[in-house]
């Protein structure tokens, strides 16, 4: 009875756990799409198609409609792919409900993977499986891991999370590590995001730790030397697929076009400033009032700057931390820990400079770390005091009381922080408030106001980021649709041109800037501009709108040419038409334009030329050289006409 008392209570705490996350994140499946959302879910075509979903695992352009941002992330366009179909459209909620869902299966998953680590600690102690589920309700309420969670792009970075665990919780069973059914999870992770590889160097440090029970008590070199190919035997399997599916997705599947580093930063100075980010990120797991969708963090280039020499303290201090930890085998699950945060940060905190310094939902993953090396240490005083405990009643009661409350306090917390991720105006006000020296977090607080009708604040906005980040193509977009909206026609298309000299590869500057040209009638201009977004982006799905919207007004516009020219005809409206079909490609209709032309006017040179070139275009030469032969013979400086019929002379020559 007792047995089943236990049980009764673990279920209870679980469910209430549960109940706890779901209230926790009940405001938030309404969020909307922020950031790089944009491209790879609102104007990408792919996924709106899922029968296509294997050319999402052979062509790494479907993940994004800017080239800059095609990364080869395959599983995270098919659950893209999928919430889009499910939705029936670009409804937040469905993606948001997915997301979640895997979320609460990592919680699960979590829980057994400590609970492994925990009993082999300390020999399946009856506290382990309570504490290893109290630092699961603790990682899933954290404050922290909302940013992440609200973001929904970033589900590759939960996603991914979640596939490591699954891959040691599997490793942890016979029969799936038998059979190599671990490394399924793994092969997905990285087909989700490339971080999952980091589990290949965790595998390592699980198995040399829990398997082989590595000790610096083992003062034997062959004793080391034997774990450590012991150890290297077992991780083997996962490091040649790891490998080999990180360098395939690297070099084979990743498009030339795709920017994965900041050329322009030093490698060194990058690095050095992650010492300082680390201090943030800590900062944040203990108590996160500083959470910022867009940080505004800077690399730091003095050695001796205060900010440097303080995060080096910090991990030298981890590092040592987890040196110590090793000597007992109780407290091995802290060093993991440790390792396991710096591991986890290493594709974004290393030597190879991201164009973000930090972001805060980079931490989903390395936090696993943190909280398993408190929930070690936890465990570990627990235990030590565990006659303490047991013969004091108001212990347990208070322990309670004291996890409930913090539990309760990240709760309250990630429901506040979904509150900012509510609107797009209360998020990036965040920002300007919590990164007052991100210039794209003061624009995209402006567009927020330009889409209120407040133009002057948005304009003040503008100006702000503009002073921070003058060279940012997408400021210039923004500048441009603010400026037509206060009328100022010239300074809206000079931001526009301003913005494609600045960025000629992104498809937007092309695509908002045919935009503006539909709007003033300026159809193949417009016509241009969009198809050069196609031509970087052939996925944007707002462009191929546009493009059609541009046709078919084209098409108005030069039937209307044409009824006007039949209805009141003259030689110039027929002249202004056979241009118009010349540049649609409809040679016959402009040559028979020209003629009705010359009815009116039989000495229009200027009829006999378009007529020219025309013919020339239908590789009608001798016809072609006969019209120009009458344009020179009207007008004798009419240099067009002359190198129009030289064209046509050329071609006569080659054939014959």
């Amino acid at each position: 009875m007792l047995r089943m008392n236990k049980n009764i209570k673990f279920t209870l705490l679980s469910v209430g756990l549960l109940l706890l996350l779901i209230l926790a994140y009940s405001n938030h499946f309404n969020n909307g799409f922020y950031f790089d959302d944009s491209h790879t879910i609102l104007s990408n075509e792919s996924i709106r198609d899922l029968s296509n979903a294997w050319s999402f695992f052979t062509d790494a352009t479907t993940f994004s409609s800017l080239p800059a941002n095609q990364a080869y992330r395959p599983m995270v366009t098919l659950m893209n792919a999928f919430d889009y179909w499910v939705a029936g459209g670009l409804d937040p909620f469905y993606f948001h409900l997915s997301i979640f869902f895997w979320y609460i299966v990592q919680l699960v998953l979590m829980f057994f993977f400590f609970k492994k680590i925990l009993d082999l600690s300390f020999d399946n102690h009856p506290f382990v499986p309570v504490i290893s589920l109290f630092l699961v309700g603790f990682y899933g309420l954290h404050t922290a891991n909302a940013e992440t969670i609200n973001y929904i792009i970033s589900r590759s970075d939960s996603f991914s999370t979640m596939c490591v665990i699954a891959s040691f919780v599997l490793f942890q069973q016979k029969a799936p590590r038998k059979y190599y059914l671990y490394l399924l999870p793994l092969v997905i992770g990285i087909w989700t995001k490339q971080t999952g590889v980091m589990f290949v160097p965790l595998f390592f440090l699980y198995i040399l730790l829990f398997e082989e029970d590595f000790s610096w008590r083992d003062t034997k070199t062959k004793l080391w030397l034997s774990k450590t190919i012991a150890t290297a035997k077992t991780t083997l399997p996962a490091l040649m697929i790891g490998f080999t599916l990180f360098v395939i997705n690297q070099f084979v599947f990743t498009p030339s076009s795709t920017v994965s580093s900041n050329t322009t930063v030093s490698k060194w100075d990058y690095f050095m400033t992650q010492w300082y980010i680390i201090t943030h990120y800590l900062s944040n797991f203990l108590l996160p009032m500083d959470l910022s969708a867009d940080p505004d963090f800077a690399v730091i280039t003095d050695f001796f700057d205060p900010r440097i020499l303080t995060g080096l303290v910090e991990v030298v201090a981890m590092l040592l931390l987890t040196l110590y930890s090793f000597k007992s085998r109780k407290l091995k699950g802290v060093g993991f820990g440790l390792l396991w945060f710096f591991v986890a940060l290493l594709p974004s905190s290393s030597f190879v400079p991201l164009y973000q310094i930090a972001n805060d939902h980079r931490t989903f993953f390395p936090y696993v770390g943190l909280v398993l090396a408190i929930g070690t240490m936890v465990c570990f005083i627990a235990i030590r005091n565990e006659k303490f405990i047991r013969e004091n009643q108001l212990i347990k009661p208070s322990v309670l009381l004291y996890v409930a409350l913090i539990l309760g306090l990240y709760s309250f917390g990630t429901y506040q922080r979904n509150e900012i991720w509510s609107s797009r105006e209360a998020l990036w006000y965040d920002v300007t408030q919590k990164s007052p020296n991100n210039g794209r977090g003061h624009m995209n607080y402006g567009l927020t106001k330009m889409e209120k009708g407040e133009y002057n604040l948005a304009l003040r906005c503008f100006n702000k980021a503009s002073s921070l980040i003058p060279r940012y193509s997408y400021l210039h977009i923004n500048m441009g649709i603010l400026n037509n909206a206060m009328g100022r026609t010239a300074d809206a298309e000079a931001s526009f041109i301003l913005a494609q000299n600045y960025d000629k590869n992104n498809p937007e500057v092309y695509y908002h800037y045919a935009n503006w040209l539909l709007g003033k009638n300026r159809i193949d201009e417009a016509k241009k501009n969009v198809d050069q977004a196609l031509v970087l982006s052939p996925a944007h799905s707002s462009a191929k709108s546009l493009l059609a919207m541009i046709i078919s007004k084209g098409a108005n516009t030069l039937t209307a040419q044409a009824t006007d020219a039949v209805e009141n005809p003259s030689a110039d409206k027929y002249i202004n038409l056979s241009l118009a079909y010349y540049k649609k490609g409809l040679f016959i209709k402009a040559i028979e334009a020209c003629n009705k032309a010359l009815e009116i006017n039989p000495k229009l040179p200027i009829a006999y030329n378009n007529m020219c070139s025309a013919l020339n275009q239908l590789k009608r030469w001798e016809e072609a050289e006969a019209a120009c032969l009458k344009a020179v013979e009207l007008d004798a400086n009419y240099q067009l006409a002359k190198n129009n019929l030289r064209w046509a002379q050329t071609e006569l020559r080659k054939d014959n």
